[in-house]
């Protein structure tokens, strides 16, 4: 059977998901790692499984530089070791935008000796599992470890940022990617945001090309969370949940409007992947491509991941109106009140699509479970689905065309 899988981890509060490809090979491409615990709590093993298999990775997508998103990168990079002679898997190419990405004029000037011990000593980070630190000496971040075991390095496009193009991205004969997100402009912002907290961080730093500052730039990244993110945590009514888009007020994070987000097309089958981006920005990229797509003529994904882990700031219900699908995965524990109501009423009453939705949720949450009801199911025609460990879609191509998609 040719279909795609999509294993949805249970990452707490971040993403980690694994989608294969089964045509006339198999494709795999992971895209984040959630934080430090999911390697070793739930990938590490499948990833051996795929290994014994004679599989390997054509692909690791790291969106951005959010811990809940690379922090199990770090487990996982280092587990693996060398590449070329990986002790778990084979990984054909790394996507990942960092300080070396960025495109402002570097100094010849090097950074001396003292100050770059200095700045080693400064980049350490907590860890999320062990009551201890996460420290930039020896290459132990994760720009340090793709340096150290030469890891090929958003190698389609040719070393340099990972960048949206009017174009796809060829990953073999059967599978392509097309990045919607970060534009040029959005890099040139996370730039400007990168620099400065750089310079206030480490006043003694030169904008070169030294290595330590892809390390400098994931520790400086770690801590503007709470200076760049307005949070949208609002405390949740444990009384009476409702169908209602509310108001829309867009997030503003520099760094989540940095995340790669990218159509996957395999066969005939498309599926959209959206990390934490806002969702004006993908919108208009999917216009540019796309410019027969208008609420009356939605565009069609075979799925979709929701941005944010359903954060109400990052699906706006214009959005929704341009594209439909049966198929909503959400990578939420409930952290933040993730998912939240509004984002799934967004989907419910403004993406048209004349069969019943499936909504896909990783863990039971606040807002999961009170969608789970039958006479709310009936009206607004979806499926609430828990824990489903693969998500199974057929390509027409399959022996078993038409028939669902979960086991």
């Amino acid at each position: 059977m040719t279909e795609i899988r999509i294993e949805v981890f249970k990452a707490n509060r971040g993403d980690c998901m694994l989608v294969s490809c089964e045509g006339e090979t198999t494709t795999n491409i992971l895209i984040d790692l959630g934080v430090e615990a999911t390697y070793q709590d739930c990938v590490q093993k499948r990833l051996e499984e795929l290994h014994s298999k004679g599989e390997h990775l054509d692909l690791l997508v790291l969106t951005h530089v959010d811990d809940d998103h690379i922090g199990g990168a770090k487990p996982f990079l280092e587990d693996n070791r060398l590449h070329g002679s990986s002790n778990k898997i084979s990984v054909r190419d790394i996507w990942l935008n960092s300080y070396r990405h960025l495109s402002h004029e570097r100094t010849s000037e090097a950074i001396g000796q003292r100050a770059r011990n200095s700045i080693s000593r400064q980049i350490v980070l907590p860890s999320t599992t062990e009551k201890t630190k996460i420290s930039a000496e020896d290459g132990t971040t994760i720009a340090g470890i793709l340096y150290k075991h030469n890891y090929p390095w958003n190698h389609a496009f040719d070393g340099q940022a990972v960048i949206a193009k009017n174009k796809p991205i060829t990953i073999n004969q059967e599978v392509k990617i097309t990045v919607l997100t970060p534009t040029i402009e959005q890099i040139a912002s996370l730039q400007k945001v990168w620099l400065k907290e750089l310079k206030r961080k480490f006043p003694e730093i030169k904008f070169n090309n030294d290595q330590i500052l892809d390390d400098a730039v994931f520790y400086a990244s770690y801590y503007l969370e709470d200076d760049y993110v307005v949070d949208d945590a609002e405390r949740i009514s444990r009384g009476g949940v409702e169908i209602n888009e509310g108001k829309f007020s867009e997030d503003p994070s520099v760094i989540n409007a940095s995340s790669i987000t990218f159509i996957l097309e395999f066969l005939d089958k498309r599926i959209l992947f959206l990390a934490d981006s806002p969702p004006s920005a993908v919108l208009e990229q999917l216009q540019a491509l796309y410019p027969e797509m208008s609420p009356e003529q939605p565009l069609y994904f075979d799925a979709v991941k929701v941005s944010h882990h359903g954060s109400k700031r990052n699906t706006s219900s214009e959005f929704m109106e341009h594209i439909s699908s049966e198929r909503f995965i959400f990578s939420a524990s409930g952290r933040y009140g993730h998912p939240h109501m509004e984002t799934v009423s967004r989907i419910l009453l403004k993406s048209p699509c004349e069969s019943t939705r499936r909504l896909y949720f990783n863990y039971e949450t606040h807002t999961s479970k009170n969608l789970f009801k039958d006479d709310w199911m009936k009206k607004y025609r979806y499926s609430c689905h828990f824990d489903q460990e693969i998500i199974r879609i057929p390509t027409e191509n399959a022996n078993q065309k038409g028939e669902a998609d979960e086991r």
